[in-house]
């Protein structure tokens, strides 16, 4: 099948499976998505389903590995409910192991989606709990800090602050530069702003990926999808100046999962190269009382849970194109 005949049926496929808008959808073919990476099945030229398999990297145990996130799978509406998205997977897991990638991540579009993807092996690793910041007139913002929205290119120092803040968290998807540059290009079509907060020798402290209140289903409240900073001097200075530029008194921002606080199922992941993530796992828990010989039995959804610390939810992943 010609390249651009390919691209031109999965957007087709895509626009009668999701509700995006077309800025999204041309931002989404023409930066993100290529054509080595959609794995397709077509009946005499047609395609009847497809799903892409965007690379990325990921912090493991010390070490990095590399990710096949699961993007856009969807199957016609005339085919479904045919085995078709499970013959799709597997034939992706397929060319995983060839590629060599060690894990494979998703966000589930719906919640019963969830079910789904464990029947093929998926399981839940990737949760985050939710906080509400209200912000008091009263309060002086901090004046050796500057809040400032970040630009279509926001810069090596900002990209910097963004890449080592993600890289402090114990298991995360990473995000290269151009990965940010296309996260600023999708909040601003969502009509979001994205906010870094400076000291006075302009040295980047924090940033926020902020919803604006008429964007979410939370009335006069911002919708932060990401928050990093510095210390907690720099998140108060940050909140206060988000909800101030939005004229909000109310801020809901996700944070990595914290036991005191209700959590909320984000993605779901599956081993792929099993011996290397046991073995990676194994170097960094010497003592762990588990053998390797007893994680090369366990079931896949099992491997996965445990070499993620499932129970405890250190695994993170945010700002997906989702």
């Amino acid at each position: 099948m010609k390249e651009k005949t390919k691209k031109k049926q999965i957007i087709r496929l895509w626009k009668g499976a999701f509700d995006d808008s077309d800025k999204f959808i041309r931002l989404y073919f023409n930066s993100v998505y290529r054509d080595e990476n959609a794995i397709v099945l077509e009946k005499k030229g047609k395609i009847l389903a497809s799903l892409q398999m965007l690379p990325y990297t990921m912090t493991f145990c010390g070490e990095e590995i590399s990710v096949a996130y699961i993007s856009g799978a969807c199957t016609a509406p005339s085919e479904q409910r045919k085995g078709l998205m499970k013959q799709l997977l597997q034939n992706a897991f397929a060319e995983m192991q060839q590629r060599k990638i060690a894990l494979t991540a998703l966000i589930p579009a719906e919640k019963w989606l969830f079910n789904y993807y464990r029947l093929q092996e998926y399981t839940e690793v990737f949760e985050f709990s939710m906080k509400v910041y209200t912000r008091h007139e009263y309060i002086v913002p901090e004046k050796e800090l500057t809040v400032l929205q970040a630009g279509a290119n926001p810069g090596d120092d900002v990209y910097a602050f963004f890449n080592r803040k993600l890289r402090e968290r114990p298991a995360c998807i990473l995000h290269t530069y151009d990965d940010l540059v296309i996260i600023l290009k999708d909040l601003k079509i969502s009509k979001g702003k994205c906010f870094v907060a400076y000291t006075l020798d302009r040295q980047p402290v924090g940033m926020a990926f902020a919803l604006s209140p008429n964007k979410n289903c939370i009335p006069e409240s911002v919708l932060i999808k990401e928050i990093l900073f510095e210390n907690e001097k720099v998140r108060q200075h940050l909140l206060f100046e988000i909800t101030k530029h939005f004229k909000a008194f109310k801020a809901i921002y996700r944070i990595p999962f914290c036991d005191s606080l209700i959590t909320y199922p984000y993605g779901m992941a599956r081993v792929i190269d099993a011996e290397r993530l046991i073995r990676i796992w194994s170097k960094a828990h010497p003592e762990s009382g588990v053998s390797v010989s007893e994680m090369e039995r366990m079931d896949v959804k099992t491997l996965t849970s445990h070499l993620f610390d499932y129970p405890g939810k250190t695994a993170c992943m945010s700002l997906m194109l989702d």
